[in-house]
């Protein structure tokens, strides 16, 4: 992957982390969702929507964001 999409993704997941740090949930998620179309094995970008997902109440859908992030982590 080039250097500028690394930046971005890196940016994006931060942008998601901050306006989840702000309460902002849906932004919040589509910032995650935006790291995760330049990559879509963007683990940090997974658990992190994941954990947001189970703030407002998607738990299922959070527990699965969780789950492809774990696998990701592993390596598999």
């Amino acid at each position: 992957m080039e250097a500028d999409k690394i930046q971005k993704l890196h940016d994006l997941v931060k942008e998601g982390d901050l306006y989840d740090s702000l309460g902002q949930y849906d932004k919040a998620v589509a910032a995650y969702d935006c790291a995760l179309h330049i990559d879509p094995d963007a683990a940090d970008a997974w658990f992190n929507k994941g954990l947001t997902l189970k703030k407002v109440g998607k738990h299922h859908e959070g527990t699965r964001c969780i789950e492809a992030a774990i696998n990701l982590y592993v390596g598999r």
